[in-house]
């Protein structure tokens, strides 16, 4: 059996004071002649003597603890839960005339001023915005701006905001933050003023459809294709004759499925077309092509999902399957 620990903890607690009790009985016994030296050497030990006597990992390890104890009194942490919310940044017009002006308060009054539901303050506010599209398209806080001024101002306005990404879409379409506003306009504007959009993605369709951010524009597109006529034949070639190896992919696959559900007839057919060609079975236990069967199911025509359903294979064997089970 093991022994108590008593007596060792006992022996642990005495041991400073003995270290103590000798480091004070040699200091008196050595008395100087000078009476400050002599205050200063009968005076107790301090830490710093302590760590030096001691020989012993344990009395440097509590010396070291009670250390950290002092600091941890001396600052006192922030209760979780309590942090103070940070004070957001005022309105320009709240400023001072000569304040320097940060890019939070030029994007906060935009903002309001954009919101405000005065013409004239939306006006003003789309006139300060000309000029810096590009720059506030790629800026966490500013997109939603460019996105508000989009959508708020009328068609003209838009469409001269709009012109300024001109010749900048794939980089706008391949950003984090910019992309949401090239979807932006795809959305409302019509198809001779958002006719640039799909123009500039012919040039990188393959590599974009399969991105991560520029994948959502196709699907914008294939929502507003009727009224865009270059966006058209851009689905065509870009995503529906290719939709059995899109189907495969990390984000092409959303693609896919987007063409089945909200694309126009005939691009649906292709789409469809496509993917019977393909070996539906592999398909449906692949990690992503199981998306794109299951969109045959539930968009295609009946006789198309008839013809599916023959080329499945062992459906028994495919409902056990960790991805085929979707599809049934």
């Amino acid at each position: 059996p093991r022994q108590p620990q008593k007596p060792q903890q006992q022996q642990q607690q005495h041991f400073p004071q003995h270290l103590e009790r000798a480091r004070y009985e040699f200091s008196t016994s050595m008395r100087p002649k000078d009476a400050a030296a002599r205050t200063h050497a009968a005076a107790p030990p301090d830490d710093c003597d302590r760590c030096a006597l001691a020989s012993s990992a344990t009395v440097q390890r509590r010396l070291r603890r009670q250390r950290a104890a002092r600091i941890a009194r001396d600052v006192a942490p922030v209760p979780w839960g309590r942090l103070p919310r940070p004070a957001l940044p005022p309105l320009l017009a709240d400023r001072p005339a000569g304040a320097d002006r940060s890019e939070a308060d030029v994007l906060s009054a935009l903002q309001h001023r954009l919101e405000s539901g005065d013409a004239s303050q939306r006006v003003a506010a789309v006139q300060d915005l000309r000029g810096s599209v590009r720059r506030w398209s790629f800026h966490p806080v500013g997109c939603r701006v460019v996105q508000s001024a989009l959508e708020l101002c009328s068609t003209d306005e838009a469409a001269q905001l709009a012109a300024e990404l001109r010749g900048h879409v794939r980089e706008a379409c391949e950003h984090k933050h910019g992309n949401f506003v090239v979807a932006k306009i795809v959305e409302v504007l019509p198809g001779e003023h958002s006719a640039f959009v799909a123009q500039e993605l012919k040039f990188f369709a393959a590599s974009g459809v399969r991105h991560r951010f520029c994948c959502r524009i196709f699907c914008r597109l294939i929502e507003h294709a009727s009224t865009h006529p270059d966006a058209a034949a851009l689905i065509v070639d870009a995503v529906a004759r290719q939709a059995e190896d899109l189907a495969r992919h990390e984000f092409a696959h959303f693609v896919v499925a987007h063409v089945l559900e909200h694309g126009l007839p005939q691009h649906a057919a292709i789409a469809t077309e496509s993917l019977l060609q393909a070996d539906l079975g592999e398909l449906a236990r692949h990690r992503h092509g199981r998306y794109g069967v299951e969109a045959l199911f539930r968009h295609a025509a009946l006789e198309d999902q008839a013809v599916a359903v023959e080329r499945l294979g062992d459906v028994v064997q495919l409902a056990g399957h960790e991805f085929g089970h979707t599809a049934v």
